[in-house]
């Protein structure tokens, strides 16, 4: 009986460990601010549809680049957003949370993507401040 429960502690603490980990592995917002949503506009340098986030970079017109983290494929896919929607050169507006001490300039958390020239929106509800 004794090396029953000692063995289904052991697989209880791997279990434990495996959640633990996963965990660690994504990566928290805490930094961001989403209670005063950031609005930035300028024109994208790079779009990267990778996972686990696509990633743009636009520069504004006081020539700052921002790092922009979207969703992933498969949420935007859901959405209805195509690879390619979005390519350099297109001028966007985006709305989003950003960290407090804006060191690393990067936009995540985002709740609109528009683009002017010809009508496209993405966007989401905020998730709460």
């Amino acid at each position: 009986m004794q090396w029953h429960f000692t063995r289904v502690l052991f697989v209880l603490a791997l279990a434990a460990l495996g959640v633990s980990r996963a965990a660690d592995a994504h990566h928290s917002y805490a930094r961001f601010d989403r209670c005063h949503p950031f609005t930035l506009s300028g024109e994208i340098d790079r779009v990267a549809w990778i996972n686990p986030h696509v990633e743009i970079s636009i520069r504004t017109e006081a020539g700052v680049t921002y790092t922009i983290v979207w969703l992933n494929l498969q949420q935007l896919a859901r959405d209805g957003v195509e690879r390619g929607a979005l390519k350099v050169g297109d001028r966007i507006e985006i709305t989003g949370a950003k960290q407090p001490q804006d060191t690393l300039r990067v936009v995540t958390l985002l709740t609109e993507i528009r683009r002017p020239s010809d009508g496209w929106v993405w966007s989401r509800p905020p998730q709460g401040c």
